[in-house]
């Protein structure tokens, strides 16, 4: 009896020891599942990083390729299917298929929805955490999903920065066209500028000054006067004074700019009162005005001297 009993209790033990190690093969087949799906969500996102490293493709071959790694992804990829739908373009697996099994996350763009990333069971599979999905598929279609967006984001900011880089060199060529062209017109401008002054000066060597002589020795003493005058100012036709008066003091009347003009030419108030018909006195005030617009009253500077050297 006591054998008996002994062997009743080893049999139980080996029981229990049966049952543990059902338990822990299944334990250990669950967790070889689950290790097995990360690993295949792991390569999903490592295979999209790789994919959105390259510098040199574009969006849409990105939505190709990380639709196409979608299928391996999943729970059951021999009926997994997928479908990316952004701005109106549509790319899918050879696959798909709208079925009742399905899941979905949008793309957000800007803050903007701007598509949607679809995928399907084709067959019925037993319900897990949705529908026949698990949870950790639901966070893997929010990770692939929320890395569209950014992708689409920085690609767009990539392609409108080259898109302004090459409007600014384009803009550029025409910018250094526009100069060259420009200094050629002003080099036109100075050429006939030299010619219009040769010609003029030539004009009144040849033509003015010689009338101006004869009609100096056939007219009165006032006659003659003015015509010194105007002999003088034609002598000095290309000489900066009268810019050059106006530019330092802007605010010299008419009358004083011409009073101005004879006293540098050398004539004296008298001569000045007379040409002008105004009595002596009125010059010399208009000579003290002068001066003092000038900054040169109350100077022992000569008033014709400095008018010269303008």
């Amino acid at each position: 009896m006591q054998k008996l009993a002994a062997l009743k209790r080893k049999n139980a033990e080996l029981e229990a020891l049966e049952i543990e190690h059902r338990r822990m093969e299944g334990t250990l087949r669950n967790q070889t599942h689950d290790l097995t799906e990360r690993i295949k969500e792991i390569n999903c996102l490592y295979g999209m990083s790789k994919l959105v490293e390259k510098t040199q493709v574009s969006l849409e071959d990105i939505y190709h390729g990380v639709v196409n790694l979608i299928s391996s992804s999943w729970q059951y990829p021999e009926i997994t299917c997928a479908r990316l739908t952004v701005n109106g373009n549509t790319f899918s697996t050879k696959n798909f298929k709208e079925s009742p099994w399905k899941q979905s996350v949008e793309i957000i763009v800007y803050n903007r929805e701007t598509g949607t990333l679809d995928v399907c069971y084709l067959e019925e599979k037993p319900l897990s955490y949705e529908g026949p999905f698990l949870k950790e598929e639901r966070s893997l279609i929010n990770a692939i999903g929320e890395r569209l967006g950014r992708t689409t984001e920085r690609k767009q900011s990539e392609k409108a920065l080259n898109e302004s880089e090459k409007q600014l060199k384009k803009q550029n060529v025409q910018l250094q066209e526009k100069n060259i062209a420009l200094r050629e017109v002003m080099n036109q401008l100075i050429t006939e500028k030299k010619n219009l002054e040769d010609r003029v000066l030539a004009n009144v060597d040849q033509l003015v000054l010689p009338l101006l002589k004869k009609l100096k020795s056939r007219g009165s003493r006032l006659d003659s006067a003015y015509i010194n005058l105007l002999e003088d100012n034609l002598a000095q036709l290309t000489s900066p004074f009268g810019s050059e008066i106006s530019r330092k003091m802007p605010k010299l009347t008419p009358r004083e700019n011409e009073i101005c003009n004879m006293i540098r030419s050398g004539l004296s108030s008298k001569e000045v009162a007379r040409l002008l018909n105004i009595s002596y006195r009125s010059v010399e005030t208009y000579r003290n005005y002068i001066r003092k617009k000038l900054g040169i009253i109350n100077t022992k500077i000569n008033l014709t001297s400095y008018l010269a050297s303008i």
